[in-house]
């Protein structure tokens, strides 16, 4: 939330300059990252539903406010405002992925982990910290406007999964938790994010997706 607000600000004192573009994508991607924080709370039941939605209806006014106020200062985004537009079931483009709510599946299977990390068990603690990562980069890598951005989020969201699945059987091999379904999912998750990569890495002039 400080990000969305202090990148916006530097964003505005250097308005329509190359800097200020970037600032503005950076705070437009914190609005992303916010609103997967919000569903991973409300899996870890210390947010409610009825809040997580009023929080993320205004995210989705800033999402567009921010898009709307990139594509002014003239450097022809690639996505349209309507990305985040009113919809019943999603807010944000990047909650209809395949890959982000499988992450979020791996965080619904770490139930008895979550408890443990309550307790400031060091391997929960740890795998409450690189799931969130897992989940959130995701996010925040959509909404990026470029290949190369949205790969490098997606390189942090895979780093944070190899050392969730280690982090998973340190957990296990100390404690009495099951951590056999979080890591079926994780695995998917790594295969889809692997596929994903690779199909960013197609140069924009070609084919790659926009």
């Amino acid at each position: 939330m400080e990000s969305i607000v202090t990148n916006l600000a530097k964003a505005a004192a250097l308005r329509a300059t190359e800097g200020g573009i970037y600032l503005l994508e950076c705070s437009l991607g914190s609005v992303l990252e916010c609103a997967a924080c919000l569903d991973v709370a409300f899996r870890r039941h210390i947010a409610e539903r009825s809040s997580c939605r009023e929080a993320k209806l205004l995210l989705q006014q800033i999402a567009r406010m921010e898009v709307g106020l990139r594509n002014s200062w003239g450097m022809g985004a690639k996505e349209e405002p309507e990305t985040y537009g009113p919809n019943p079931e999603h807010y944000f483009q990047h909650e209809s992925l395949h890959v982000y709510q499988r992450s979020l599946q791996v965080h619904d299977s770490l139930a008895p982990l979550c408890e443990l990390g309550r307790k400031r068990d060091r391997y929960a603690v740890r795998v409450d910290q690189l799931s969130t990562s897992l989940t959130i980069n995701i996010a925040e890598g959509n909404g990026r406007f470029s290949n190369l951005d949205h790969s490098k989020f997606l390189s942090i969201a895979q780093d944070a999964g190899t050392k969730l699945a280690a982090y998973l059987d340190l957990a296990a091999a100390t404690s009495s938790v099951e951590v056999e379904d979080a890591k079926s999912n994780l695995r998917e998750v790594m295969a889809m994010l692997h596929g994903l990569r690779g199909y960013l890495a197609v140069p924009e002039d070609g084919d790659g997706p926009e």
